[in-house]
């Protein structure tokens, strides 16, 4: 293990010598030209090279290249496959995403300190909130129940006709009620799904108020120690 380490640090030593050469001027014939470049690139073990042009094997590599001060002046992007293209895409979209979510947490804090001046604000605006989501879940949930008894009065009446009723003489079903109750089914189904995503509505609502609570809270208590609020 010592001996691997000291074979790494002589190559990383190899390295600064032969870079220190190249950017000064160099030995004759192993620096470029005088306001020739220099490139830049990594070995399979991670260790930084420079040189007047890459080796074959690391062709397909990301190189960068610097002027004669040390400069970086421009890059040749290396090979990458396709599982590596959307892996790196990933990774962008993911520091994207965490960017956006800091940003998102700082705004929230600046809106909470600018709005209220007391828990006691928060809470009067989410009773007054929650008051009206609430009434609103209730006349969704009372025309629920008229159309499930319209439904239930719609099918009784069915009964006396075919396909439904017991005797094969019975008359057929008329047109009319076939659509009345076609029309109370589908009414009924898409109210059902209007009040489960009002009721949704209220839980978020009385969550996103508690974590407004204590997120307000917190910033207080930082403010009046004059330490900084814990991230959020």
């Amino acid at each position: 293990m010592a001996r691997a380490s000291l074979h790494r640090q002589a190559l990383r030593l190899s390295s600064i010598l032969v870079t220190g050469m190249l950017l000064v001027g160099g030995s004759a014939g192993a620096a470029p030209e005088k306001g020739g470049k220099v490139y830049k690139w990594i070995d399979e073990k991670g260790e930084v090279h420079y040189g007047d042009a890459v080796p074959p094997q690391f062709a397909d590599q990301d190189q960068t290249i610097l002027n004669r001060q040390g400069v970086a002046v421009g890059a040749i992007p290396g090979h990458h496959s396709a599982a590596q293209i959307a892996a790196d895409e990933a990774a962008r979209a993911a520091d994207a995403a965490v960017r956006d979510a800091q940003q998102r947490r700082l705004q929230r804090d600046r809106n909470l300190i600018a709005t209220y001046l007391s828990t006691d604000e928060i809470e009067t605006l989410r009773d007054r909130r929650l008051d009206i989501l609430d009434g609103q879940a209730r006349v969704l949930a009372q025309y629920v129940e008229q159309l499930k008894n319209r439904e239930n009065q719609l099918e009784v009446r069915m009964q006396h006709f075919r396909p439904y009723a017991a005797s094969p003489t019975a008359p057929a079903l008329p047109e009319a009620l076939a659509e009345e109750a076609v029309h109370t089914v589908d009414d009924l189904k898409a109210q059902e799904r209007a009040l489960l995503a009002k009721r949704e509505e209220v839980e978020r609502t009385r969550a996103q108020f508690a974590d407004d609570l204590k997120r307000f809270q917190e910033l207080k208590d930082a403010g009046r120690t004059g330490s900084a609020p814990r991230p959020h």
